[in-house]
């Protein structure tokens, strides 16, 4: 099985219009729109607070928007005051997107395998041999070898967020987001989950990314969106975002960070 994913950048994936989303009297996102096409990396920069990790909670379903359209492809799953627009729709557009979290959120009793297979199996109800056949070839692909029937426990940090990735490729989605995949790393670390994220843009995965990684954002991402206080303070392609960024409040940012 290839896994080169297509890389024709006319079709979005995903997009937020006008998302809005608040915590009691906190707007955390004000007024957002973005839109991620076929074979885009986006990332998502910016100081803590600023709504990064909301932002991206919603478009994974995981928090409700208070106002906005989102959309996976033809799929629009939220009506223009944010609500869900059925049950029916929200499990569709799960089935379009992967999420890997800061922490692995592995499940710890099961060994890489199951981890991998489980949800393609449960939740998919997709062939059996099909399914371990493609979970070799990601643990293979992620450097995982002989690792099968490790549990969590046994894997370094680093090896448990490349279980959590071929985890979510595992569903086969359209798109994949990352939250910080590397905060919770140490930097020899970082390098190895880093290294298989540019291995997936090599290969044309839609991905969104949460990150603080600069270089990897510039060298990386086609697109940067820049947050700060819930809204976009700035956008653009990723080498000119961070090597010539025309906001002030980027330009502070940028000058404080180093990787």
């Amino acid at each position: 099985m290839a896994w080169i994913y297509d890389s024709e950048k006319n079709e979005s994936l995903v997009s937020l219009d006008h998302g809005q989303k608040s915590f009691g009297s906190n707007q955390v996102l004000k007024d957002i729109s973005f839109n991620v096409r076929k074979g885009e990396v986006m990332a998502v920069i910016g100081p803590s607070g600023g709504g990064k990790s909301t932002l991206l909670r919603c478009c994974t379903l995981l928090e409700t928007l208070d106002g906005g359209t989102l959309s996976y492809g033809d799929l629009r799953v939220t009506n223009l005051d944010g609500s869900y627009v059925s049950k029916t729709v929200l499990a569709q557009a799960r089935q379009r997107f992967g999420l890997v979290f800061q922490n692995f959120n592995l499940f710890p009793h099961y060994t890489v395998m199951q981890n991998i297979t489980e949800a393609p199996l449960r939740v998919q109800k997709r062939d059996k041999v099909a399914v371990f056949a493609e979970a070799k070839e990601l643990i293979t692909k992620m450097g995982l070898e002989g690792k099968e029937d490790f549990v969590p426990c046994d894997l370094s940090g680093g090896q448990q967020q490349r279980v959590a990735i071929a985890r979510a490729l595992a569903m086969k989605p359209s798109v994949l987001f990352f939250d910080e995949p590397t905060s919770a790393l140490d930097p020899e670390l970082t390098q190895e989950v880093l290294r298989v994220i540019r291995n997936l843009a090599e290969e044309h995965m839609t991905m969104v990314i949460v990150t603080h990684e600069m270089t990897f954002a510039r060298d990386v991402a086609d697109h940067i969106i820049f947050m700060d206080g819930g809204v976009i303070v700035e956008q653009g392609p990723a080498e000119q975002v961070i090597n010539d960024p025309q906001h002030n409040r980027t330009k502070a940012f940028l000058s404080k960070i180093s990787d």
